[in-house]
């Protein structure tokens, strides 16, 4: 009797839980989305990673999953780019998880379909993400969730030829000062770690150095670099002569390479970029 009992109370318990079950299984609810943050992973004067983290609110008493997401992701209103990804998600019931969308852009892709963004510092985006999730009796569904925000935009600085402002000069050779100018375009300072540079004069290789400390040029301004140099006769070849004799025009090439850093967050290992400036070279006051 008390075995047949206890088997009548196991079924019992067991028809309870499983009808609690199906209870819990019709009132199923699609998972809530909400926008949470967005940090910026990678920047560079080339591009920018972006990651978007959304999270996932489960109201239900039963556990749902996430199995991945399609994103549009837009530019001053306008599509720019879409992507999806397979992602399988386990939110137990009554509990949060987060799911996280990655968005890469290249400047020049931007540029190529957004001339209007060509000077801005910022431009306006717009990501609209649908979340899709196994949802017990109701199946598949997609929720949907969009943020928006302002994306900066650090611009490459203009290296420019400053000037060659000849101090002495003899028939053995002769000292002078060779000058470029680092022009910051940008709202935010940029820093010149270092610079490699050659300096062609007539075909001649006058100059070859690196700069060795660091240059800070604030946001929106400009700094002038002055690099004392000493060239011997054979260094300047016949523009020795020349210039002795009154001759005061040059042609030049400045070409290198420069490591640049922002102060912007984001930007997280200085950037290569070189130059190669050419034109006429005026030595006015020749002694």
């Amino acid at each position: 009797m008390n075995k047949r009992l206890l088997i009548v109370s196991a079924a019992f318990f067991l028809l309870t839980a499983s009808c609690a079950s199906l209870r819990d299984a019709a009132n199923v609810k699609e998972p809530e989305v909400t926008y949470s943050d967005v940090s910026i992973q990678e920047l560079s004067f080339d591009g920018v990673t972006l990651l978007f983290d959304f999270d996932v609110t489960n109201p239900n008493r039963v556990g749902v999953s996430a199995e991945g997401y399609n994103y549009e992701f837009f530019i001053n209103g306008t599509s720019f780019l879409n992507g999806q990804q397979s992602e399988y998600i386990e939110i137990d019931g009554e509990s949060t998880a987060r799911v996280q969308v990655p968005v890469s852009l290249t400047y020049s892709n931007v540029y190529d379909s957004f001339r209007s963004v060509l000077s801005n510092d910022t431009i306006s985006y717009k990501i609209a993400t649908d979340v899709s999730f196994r949802l017990p009796v109701l199946g598949t569904r997609r929720v949907p969730v969009e943020a928006e925000g302002e994306l900066p935009v650090p611009r490459v600085p203009n290296i420019e030829f400053g000037g060659f402002n000849m101090k002495r000069m003899s028939f053995s050779g002769a000292e002078a000062e060779v000058s470029f100018r680092v022009s910051n375009p940008n709202s935010f300072a940029i820093l010149l770690s270092s610079a490699d540079y050659a300096l062609q004069v007539n075909g001649k290789n006058w100059l070859d150095t690196t700069l060795g400390e660091s240059i800070r040029v604030a946001g929106s301004d400009s700094q002038l670099i002055t690099i004392p140099v000493k060239l011997s006769a054979s260094q300047m070849g016949s523009a020795l002569i020349e210039m002795m004799g009154g001759k005061t025009e040059f042609n030049y090439r400045l070409t290198g390479d420069a490591q640049v850093a922002a102060d912007i967050r984001g930007f997280n290992a200085p950037q290569s970029i070189p130059f190669d400036l050419q034109g006429i070279l005026n030595i006015d006051d020749v002694r």
